[in-house]
């Protein structure tokens, strides 16, 4: 028996070095070829998440219809350009805060203080203008109001709907270097378009019966989307705006805060010490914008376009277009492969691609143009 014991001893086989390395190449090999896979469903999941979040602002905005009987405005009001921008004290995603299961930080602003009482403005806001800022209805103190400061620390919340997870910087990390960071937004509601019909780029000198002008506005309910509502944008992605110090491809607008003395200056952004800050969800300038192509900044006109960022046109070299949008704010922007997704007047959400055609985006913005266009071309 103890003979066997030992022969059985002697018999036994061990892996040898070489045998190890293939089984370790092998293993190495499977869990290559494994990762792109999963990269490939992480993509798939975070995209159906941002679909999902544009699902819920467009049942959002339906809901504010069923109440209101009108669409939540989009902030910026019958935008082309120019100084006849007006704006609403509230963003569009403030006003969906209550559908979207955040009525505590919605009840945190102001809504019900009138900004010009008798037409003069009340302390603390500039004089009301007719050629743009603050429109003459305004209601609700500015988040930035320091007479009503717990509408700042609403507007540091970081909401989730309005977040898309396939954006590289996490929400904490977009407002980094501003004075304190808001709450992001990762979409925005195409007010208007200026697209040149022939030419593919931006024209703001032309006739604004020629520009194209969304679904969303002051008082506007079903009835004045006459292209349809499942044939017109309400809501498109404009994805990964970080606050940075280059100029105006940051958290900066051009168009200042309506406060005569800022609580919060968004220093930095090289426009102006009281700018809007364009990448937080609480500024109307933010969920408010248009789709018009690259900025003049970017060293001339350029063919408007989905600006997804595989190919980006414009944005300065100190900006890495793989983490961060930091090109214009008037193109749509995502970080999906193809194109980004768009939330259509009737709340169904599509995916376009962003081979599109700039004249068939336009018009898929406008609402009352009578173009009514294949997304799909």
């Amino acid at each position: 028996m103890l003979k066997r014991l030992s022969y059985m001893k002697k018999g036994k086989k061990a892996f040898t070095l070489i045998e190890l390395l293939v089984v370790i190449a092998i293993i190495a090999i499977l869990i290559g070829l494994l990762l792109p896979a999963v990269q490939k469903v992480r993509d798939a999941a975070a995209r159906m998440t941002c679909s999902n979040n544009m699902k819920q602002m467009g049942l959002a905005a339906h809901n504010h219809l069923t109440t209101y009987n009108v669409f939540p405005h989009p902030g910026q009001l019958d935008s082309t350009g120019t100084a006849t921008t007006f704006y609403m004290p509230h963003s569009f995603g403030t006003q969906l805060l209550p559908y979207i299961e955040m009525e505590t930080v919605y009840k945190m602003f102001d809504h019900a203080t009138p900004i010009f009482p008798g037409g003069t403005a009340i302390t603390g806001y500039t004089a009301l203008a007719t050629t743009g800022g603050l429109h003459a209805t305004a209601r609700g103190r500015d988040y930035d109001d320091t007479a009503y400061p717990s509408g700042w620390t609403a507007a540091k919340t970081i909401i989730n709907t309005f977040v898309c997870p396939s954006v590289p910087l996490p929400p904490a990390s977009r407002g980094v270097g501003d004075s304190e960071a808001l709450g992001p937004v990762d979409y925005m509601v195409p007010v208007m378009s200026d697209v040149d019909d022939t030419t593919l780029v931006r024209n703001s000198g032309q006739p604004r019966s020629t520009m194209a002008f969304g679904m969303l506005g002051l008082n506007q309910g079903a009835n004045s989307c006459t292209d349809g509502m499942s044939n017109t944008i309400m809501v498109i992605e404009d994805a990964g705006r970080a606050y940075t110090s280059v100029a105006r491809f940051g958290s900066g607008s051009s168009r200042p805060s309506p406060l005569t003395a800022p609580g919060h200056s968004a220093v930095g952004d090289g426009v102006a010490s009281n700018a809007r800050r364009v990448y937080a969800w609480a500024d109307p300038d933010a969920f408010g914008n248009g789709f018009s192509g690259p900025h003049k900044q970017t060293g001339g006109a350029g063919i408007a376009k989905i600006n997804n960022n595989a190919s980006p046109t414009g944005g300065p070299s100190t900006c890495l277009w793989s983490v961060n949008n930091c090109g214009p704010n008037d193109e749509p922007f995502s970080f999906h492969g193809g194109g980004v997704n768009a939330t259509m007047g009737d709340g169904s959400v599509r995916f376009i691609k962003e081979t599109v055609n700039a004249k068939t985006l336009k018009y898929a913005i406008g609402a009352t143009d009578g173009n009514i266009i294949n997304l799909d071309e």
